[in-house]
């Protein structure tokens, strides 16, 4: 899996990383979170040849087309990502562009979550 996560190179240039955390830990950490928050199989992600946004898209739209949307949509509430930010976005993009909108949101809540852990320690 590539853990290229474009979407953390915006959050951490706004915020950086935390004290004590350097950027490969940090990363695998958000990646825990989703894997937790969404119920990934952590052996599944860990062997993607894909990066993780597109793995979290690709389950994203899959939950979308109805194969296990209470999950999907459970995490998104986990994560805390909002009703109307995800209404918009189902409302403003075909579907898979709004997964992979969803999931570069998701991408950036669990950062936060992840940051905010370890900022507060």
């Amino acid at each position: 899996m590539s853990t290229d996560l474009q979407a953390l190179s915006t959050f951490l240039a706004t915020r950086g990383l935390p004290d004590g955390v350097d950027a490969p830990t940090f990363v695998a950490q958000v990646v825990d979170q989703l894997v937790k928050d969404f119920r990934l199989d952590a052996a599944r992600v860990a062997r993607a040849s894909i990066s993780f946004v597109e793995l979290l898209a690709d389950d994203i739209a899959e939950g979308l087309n109805g194969i296990g949307a209470d999950d999907i949509f459970a995490a998104f509430y986990r994560l805390d990502l909002g009703e109307d930010l995800v209404r918009k976005i189902l409302h403003d993009n075909d579907r898979p562009e709004a997964a992979r909108q969803l999931a570069v949101k998701s991408v950036e809540r669990a950062a936060l979550k992840v940051w905010t852990r370890w900022h507060y320690r």
